[in-house]
């Protein structure tokens, strides 16, 4: 009598889970991942492999002192980059090394200001701390502001000769001594906002060098230390680390004058550089995990999701002496990067996040980066103008900038990617099945040296497991290897990249997990749908 079979389709979706029990999750969250490194919850469905990095100039910034000769042995402090700003110039960024600014492109870099520049002497050395900015324009083009945590102000004029555009203004002037120590900087309403100590310092109408409250500046104490800005949805939004405070108005004075009133007192944010904008919502890494700020339809009214909830493990060992984040607009993704310096860049980690729904963390899927090693980075977005719609890049410690989603390598080395499921049960986790066939859906964009593992009953040690498949392609078709077997026939399932692909399994278990690694410099692909074909056993 020919035995039944039955097929058992899974949706890859939902993203990593590591806050449920095995069978939980295997039962409720189907296509979900108990490991999803180095693949991203795509737009499109499915989970891809994520594009890698390369250099976006081959040349170092260099370690210069004060003088502006090369330092031959720089300390850990000298050597990281402390800012990357995609500034008005199309595909242009700001870059500090050692407290001095460079203007970077694909072909050069220069310094951007002269080693005696006027009001550069006041200036106290930063032993390495983050320089951040913001990017505005008063009516006469776009120019960027730099704060850094000790001195006053810096501008970036990209409309000057490349060797002077960056400036630095007098912090002994009363127009902008209250810009001394100011550690966060954002444009909002024509004014520069900054985030000092437990200060906002607010700049008078259209200036960027005049702070004095007489001629319109203004002084607001928080009560708390600030750790971020961020401007949404025509306010503005004032982390501290125990609370949320927003700023609504548009002048210093009058009827429609600043108002600083709470979100909530409770929570806040305790990760500098962690608070990102996307997809309609504000994230950003609070005691308990990354939280969404997120506006819901009443007016006025906030929800505080705890986004992360999903991956809670995963947040608690991300550990790094400082964090940074950025955003790729064009996949709704959010990417959070945990900083170690002592740290190589093959284990450096971090966290993915896809939006899929407009408001709430219940709308994001992780995964886990690994392999990115940045310390300052920035995104911005030019949409059709140019070669590249979203440049993205990051640095740390190597003197280099690189380029992020240009290449499927590490620049130049492989990117292992692996999805494993959880043990499925498949209807009743108290009955034996036998599997015969996996069959599994996949839009590669060209070579594949993929691995499959089927594992049944959560691994233990007493069952026997099979051995893994390797998916091969050159780019024209797809074959399955048994790769314990020493010697075999290739059989060749498929001429087109975008097809079912079917391989022969063996095995029997109550559960059933799929694990996919590939580790290469190939294109992307992306999981779309697998499908068991089995039969039920009897009950044991």
């Amino acid at each position: 009598m020919a035995t039944d079979w039955q097929t058992f389709p899974l949706e890859f979706k939902g993203g990593l889970i590591s806050n449920l029990s095995p069978l939980q999750q295997g039962t409720n969250a189907i296509g979900s991942a108990t490991l999803l490194e180095n693949f991203e919850p795509s737009l499109s469905g499915g989970y891809k492999k994520i594009k890698g990095f390369d250099k976006f100039n081959t040349s170092v910034v260099p370690v210069l002192d004060g003088s502006g000769n090369a330092i031959g042995s720089p300390s850990d402090a000298q050597k990281l980059i402390q800012m990357v700003a995609l500034v008005s110039n199309g595909y242009t960024a700001l870059v500090a090394r050692n407290d001095k600014f460079y203007v970077v492109t694909a072909s050069a870099i220069t310094q951007a200001h002269a080693n005696n520049a006027s009001n550069i002497a006041q200036r106290s050395a930063l032993s390495g701390a983050k320089i951040r900015f913001a990017n505005y324009n008063f009516g006469s083009g776009e120019k960027t502001a730099i704060v850094d945590g000790t001195n006053s102000l810096a501008y970036y004029d990209g409309s000057q000769s490349v060797a002077t555009r960056v400036s630095f203004s007098d912090e002994t002037a009363a127009q902008t001594s209250p810009t001394v120590g100011a550690k966060f900087v954002v444009e909002f309403k024509n004014h520069l906002i900054l985030g000092k100590g437990n200060t906002i310092v607010v700049s008078a109408v259209s200036s960027d060098s005049d702070f004095r409250p007489a001629n319109g500046g203004l002084e607001v104490n928080v009560k708390d230390t600030v750790t971020g800005l961020i401007v949404f949805r025509e306010q503005l939004i004032v982390f501290t680390k125990n609370s949320i405070q927003r700023m609504t108005g548009s002048a210093t004075t009058g009827t429609d004058g600043f108002k600083l009133s709470p979100i909530t007192n409770d929570i806040g944010c305790i990760k500098e550089d962690t608070i990102q904008e996307v997809g309609g919502d504000v994230l950003f890494y609070a005691p308990d995990g990354i939280r969404s700020l997120a506006a819901t339809e009443k007016i006025g009214d906030f929800g505080l999701d705890v986004a992360s909830k999903p991956i809670k493990k995963n947040v608690d060992t991300l550990t790094g002496t400082s964090f940074d984040s950025y955003i790729i607009r064009e996949k709704a993704q959010y990417r959070l990067l945990a900083y170690n310096q002592s740290f190589s860049t093959g284990d450096s980690e971090g966290l993915l996040a896809t939006k899929f729904v407009d408001q709430g963390g219940t709308g994001l899927n992780w995964a886990t980066l690994k392999g990115f090693k940045s310390y300052a980075s920035d995104s911005r977005y030019y949409g059709a103008v140019g070669a590249v719609q979203e440049l993205i890049v990051f640095a740390h410690d190597d003197g280099y900038v690189y380029q992020s989603e240009v290449t499927n390598g590490f620049s130049g080395t492989d990117i292992r990617s692996i999805f494993e499921s959880p043990y499925m049960p498949i209807q009743d986790p108290t009955i034996r099945k036998t599997f015969y066939k996996l069959g599994l859906y996949l839009d590669p964009e060209g070579q594949i040296t993929a691995t499959i593992n089927v594992k049944y009953d959560l691994g233990e040690a007493s069952v026997i497991q099979p051995n893994a498949v390797n998916i091969t392609t050159t780019g024209t078709a797809l074959t399955f290897l048994n790769v314990s077997s020493s010697t075999y026939d290739s059989d060749t399932y498929s001429g087109d990249l975008d097809k079912l692909y079917n391989s022969n399994v063996v095995g029997s278990g109550k559960t059933v997990a799929i694990r996919i690694e590939e580790e290469s410099t190939n294109p992307p692909f992306r999981l779309d749908t697998a499908v068991l074909e089995y039969s039920i056993e009897t009950r044991q």
